[in-house]
């Protein structure tokens, strides 16, 4: 009896042996489910054509900026307006950027039309009139940030056929609040879409970080104008056109006394 008893013990122990083995265990079923959400994620790419005859192969760098001229930039913050301690910080920023490198501007919340443009087309030599308009600013309208980025990714892909698919680019957007018009989602696909773009944004003077956090390959928070200079810096600094020791953050310290 107690040889037969220990056999059938010894059986029931294999039988429970051979159904651990095969049963998928709670953490392989999650590493499961997660490579399947990674894949299920994955943005397709598009393809983009070149017509060789209609451009040139150019290594440049491109940065695009989108402008918030929302009416809260209007606002106080940390001693002076915020559209004031923008123009201030971005002027001193564009100083140190070289020549050859292109850039292009584009408003959002200018009160009329679409409540966006492009003010200045992408492209190099053009800082004085960057600075110029940007120092002519007056906050005026609302924050229709999603269309102005579906536009933005619109004039990356032009300058990137121009440029036969060379160069960097970036979408630096600086804003002090969240979007009015479309879910940034659909922007947001459709520049992701296009890996060759760079999507830098600083939020300026805000509460709490922005929605385009989750989206940005990088995201600053900018509580006053001299972190919102070392945010452009970083955002261009990666592209290796600009030297962040150029950076003086004794520029600021007067702004300091304030907050």
């Amino acid at each position: 009896m107690c040889k037969a008893g220990a056999f059938i013990i010894y059986l029931s122990v294999s039988a429970l042996l051979v159904i651990s083995c095969v049963q998928p265990t709670p953490g392989g079923r999650q590493v499961a489910q997660q490579e399947q959400e990674a894949k299920e994620s994955e943005t397709p790419q598009t393809t983009i054509l070149f017509d060789e005859s209609a451009g040139i192969a150019s290594t440049a760098s491109n940065f695009y900026f989108l402008f918030d001229m929302s009416g809260s930039m209007d606002e106080n913050c940390s001693g002076k307006s915020k559209i004031d301690g923008a123009k201030e910080a971005i002027t001193r920023f564009l100083k140190n950027i070289p020549d050859n490198v292109n850039i292009g501007l584009m408003l959002f919340g200018t009160g009329s039309g679409e409540g966006f443009a492009e003010i200045l087309p992408i492209g190099s030599g053009n800082k004085d009139e960057f600075m110029k308009i940007i120092n002519s600013l007056q906050p005026t309208g609302r924050t229709p940030l999603g269309e102005a980025l579906l536009a933005s990714v619109d004039k990356i892909i032009e300058q990137y056929k121009k440029q036969l698919g060379y160069g960097t680019y970036r979408i630096i957007i600086i804003t002090d609040g969240e979007q009015t018009g479309i879910d940034l989602k659909e922007p947001c696909n459709y520049l992701a879409q296009h890996g060759f773009i760079g999507l830098y944004s600083i939020g300026l003077c805000m509460k709490s970080s922005h929605t385009l956090k989750k989206y940005s390959l990088s995201y600053r928070d900018a509580n006053n104008y001299e972190e919102l200079e070392q945010a452009l810096v970083e955002a261009t600094a990666e592209s290796d056109v600009f030297d962040p020791g150029l950076f003086d953050e004794n520029l600021y310290k007067s702004d300091s006394t304030n907050r």
